[in-house]
């Protein structure tokens, strides 16, 4: 991923000015009403979740319209669970050189060019790629965000500047053309879908690493994926954390993770020191991994996708937060809290420079301001509702499919 983003921002620039001619080709007319719809999204798992109050707005926009959603591989499996999108196309990207790379890429152009889109719809914040991507399909109509710090080569038709003082999940509905006045709230976001097949394999999963999921147990996600690991509150603090709540809650520890993370998820079990105490970076799917959070009688999560989840579908979620402010990523649900102390210098990442941090610090001091015993007490007082007067998610979700008004006709 990083290795894509550095060659995006090495030569996404020069490949702009080259494919400059293309902005003046005739564009394919349109006679009818949108039907065939094309919305993108490359990078991020909390992004695609974020992006569900959009897709709410596409349906309401284009009501009669195919939707079909591009993004990689690895995200297949969530972006099918979420259930808001007609068809699902993906580009594998892993494992992979840049030859054989670039005739996936190929491949993929000239499917989306031979579909015939009338209008795409392009979330990422400013890669070239999906610009690029975006000319590429000859869709009449081509939305997408605009920098003036970005050139993206003036392939999107409509353009949008991105409010750093709105949250993203508002920033996405804009570009959908859903703009209301009003922020985003935890209404109207789409949770993951998962069964009772997919619960009991979610049980087995915590039992199999000494977690009881009948009894109390806290989710603790001690990563923050591969774009910035500076959001990570440091693991001293996690364990000192996690053998608080074992001792004074009586709660079990489930730690979570991909399986890139289960070294250093791994390490930190260790250091808690109890064998109530699992890890599962790597031992989860999408569905199994939702059934987990909705369980949980508190998520503790670091800025980063899973957060995003775990607020969602409905559980008692606390972000923390230092390098990225939660006014652009804070959680978004019935029982969610960020906790955010800022010294002068936060935040110090933004969507504008691909979440590169600056940190001047060897740890970062905006995180190591929050205390173990202020998140303990923030953790606490979410499982037990205190303080918050919020409604109650439900635990599980149904088998049938439950998109609701975000969901449209299957082709």
């Amino acid at each position: 991923m990083q290795a894509l983003q550095r060659v995006d921002s090495a030569l996404g620039g020069l490949a702009c000015a080259l494919l400059q001619p293309l902005r003046w080709l005739p564009a394919r007319p349109q006679e009818h009403p949108s039907r065939k719809v094309l919305a993108m999204k490359f990078w991020g798992l909390g992004s695609l979740q974020l992006l569900t109050p959009a897709v709410a707005s596409l349906r309401r926009k284009h009501p009669f319209a195919e939707l079909t959603f591009l993004t990689l591989e690895s995200n297949r499996e969530f972006v099918e669970r979420l259930g808001v999108f007609d068809r699902v196309l993906t580009l594998d990207v892993r494992g992979v050189g840049w030859a054989r790379l670039a005739l996936r890429i190929r491949k993929l152009l000239v499917e989306l060019r031979s579909y015939g889109y009338d209008v795409v719809y392009d979330f990422e914040f400013f890669t070239r790629f999906s610009a690029i991507v975006a000319l590429a399909t000859g869709a009449p109509r081509r939305h997408g965000f605009e920098s003036e710090k970005v050139w993206r080569g003036s392939f999107h038709t409509d353009r949008f500047n991105f409010n750093r003082y709105w949250h993203v999940a508002r920033n996405f509905r804009v570009l959908a053309g859903g703009e209301n006045g009003m922020n985003v709230t935890a209404y109207d976001t789409k949770p993951l879908r998962f069964d009772e097949r997919d619960e009991a394999r979610a049980f087995d999963a915590l039992k199999s690493s000494g977690v009881d999921p009948d009894a109390g147990f806290a989710v603790l996600n001690v990563n923050a994926g591969e774009l910035s690991l500076e959001r990570r509150w440091p693991p001293s603090m996690f364990i000192e954390l996690a053998q608080r709540l074992i001792a004074e809650q009586d709660w079990s520890i489930a730690l979570i993770g991909s399986r890139s993370e289960f070294d250093y998820t791994e390490a930190i079990r260790v250091r808690i020191g109890s064998p109530r105490v699992g890890n599962l970076a790597g031992k989860l799917g999408t569905p199994e991994l939702a059934a987990v959070l909705a369980q949980a009688a508190v998520v503790v999560s670091n800025d980063s996708g899973p957060m995003h989840v775990a607020a969602a579908m409905g559980a008692p979620t606390l972000g923390l937060f230092g390098p990225e402010t939660p006014v652009m990523y804070g959680p978004i649900g019935l029982r969610a809290r960020a906790l955010y102390r800022p010294p002068p210098c936060s935040p110090c990442i933004n969507v504008h420079d691909n979440k590169r941090s600056s940190c001047i610090f060897g740890e970062p001091q905006c995180l190591v301001g929050l205390s173990v015993e202020e998140v303990h007490e923030a953790a606490v007082a979410l499982a037990d509702d205190r303080g918050f007067e919020l409604d109650r998610a439900p635990r599980r979700l149904p088998r049938s499919d439950p998109r609701g008004d975000a969901a449209g006709p299957r082709s």
